[in-house]
């Protein structure tokens, strides 16, 4: 099991406190995201200010709370990246191909 010392302490840092920090990460990163689709600002510090309160949450739905929490804040969380990353890019790779296939046609034309 992979374990790691505090600087000056007898406390261990486990593979099951790594992966509850993974897993409240990703699912604060998902859930901002998801957010920010209703708060919408040019202040980006606001979504860093933020960023606190969601991390404090999530780590706790993690490590106090039903599975059932952290797993609805994971899917909503991971929803939300995969339609960012996947169905986004998808859209854009579609849209310049397309656009590249007017302009050929359009130069041809000339």
């Amino acid at each position: 099991m992979f374990q790691m010392m505090f600087e000056g302490g007898d406390e261990m840092i486990d593979s099951q406190f790594l992966l509850k920090v993974f897993v409240a990460t990703f699912a604060t990163v998902g859930f901002e995201e998801f957010i920010k689709n209703f708060l919408k600002t040019k202040k980006t510090w606001i979504y860093a200010i933020l960023m606190f309160p969601l991390s404090v949450a999530s780590y706790f739905s993690v490590d106090r709370l039903p599975l059932w929490v952290i797993g609805s804040v994971l899917t909503v969380g991971c929803v939300q990246i995969c339609y960012q990353t996947v169905v986004q890019g998808f859209k854009a790779v579609i849209e310049g191909l397309l656009d590249k296939i007017k302009n050929k046609g359009a130069e041809e034309n000339v």
